[in-house]
């Protein structure tokens, strides 16, 4: 373990700079966030969170080993923090409770709001798969419109207009389905306590629903 990664990321969270928890209730596009500043997810690794980032990329090596040291680093400051509490994380749950909460979650999963969310997601892919040529034959059209230079038409406005419509569309296709989950899951009998974070989850989860909305 790198220990002046570990203190870093302590020194970091400790410091009065960021606002606590607000990357659970974001949407992840840390490139147009105006509040990187205040997130401590974002100032850990800022290279990982950026769209161009070879660490977005699944097929470059950056990417497996920056999530290598992020599952490294948390396992190691969970057995410290585990220690300091005097929490045994070798304890086998009662068989009960892991019968209950296989339950809790086939309750959750079988949500029709969580159906639904899933189902438009698939439904995305479709309408997108469908119309591969015609986006294709639209970049061609304004491609030639814009090689034309004709006086008073300038397709470009239209053309970056479509690719921000469909990039807003792409981006929050699968991001309502954990926060949604993660809302539901919060409601359930006895977690009432999690209020907040419920609301949180539901409401970037709203500000997702309208940006899709607008983007289509």
């Amino acid at each position: 373990m790198n220990e002046s990664r570990k203190d870093r990321l302590k020194n970091l969270a400790e410091s009065e700079q960021y606002i606590s928890g607000i990357y659970n209730y974001c949407d992840r596009w840390c490139e147009r966030c105006t509040m990187r500043s205040k997130c401590l997810s974002f100032a850990i690794d800022p290279d990982l969170r950026m769209e161009d980032s070879p660490r977005n990329d699944l097929n470059n090596e950056k990417f497996w080993q920056g999530i290598h040291e992020s599952f490294e680093l948390t396992f190691e400051l969970l057995r410290e923090s585990a220690e300091e509490r005097g929490f045994d994380l070798n304890f086998v749950p009662d068989p009960d409770y892991e019968r209950r909460e296989r339950i809790r979650e086939r309750r959750i999963i079988s949500d029709p709001l969580l159906k639904t969310t899933m189902a438009y997601a698939h439904a995305v892919d479709a309408w997108m798969d469908e119309r591969k040529a015609l986006f294709g034959e639209t970049a061609t059209r304004m491609d030639r419109a814009i090689e034309m230079d004709l006086p008073g038409h300038d397709p470009l406005p239209i053309a970056i207009a479509l690719h921000e419509a469909v990039e807003m569309i792409r981006w929050y296709q699968f991001f309502l389905y954990p926060k949604i989950t993660r809302a539901i899951s919060g409601m359930e009998e006895g977690e009432y306590d999690r209020m907040d974070d419920v609301l949180g989850s539901a409401r970037i989860a709203l500000i997702a629903i309208e940006h899709s909305i607008g983007a289509w």
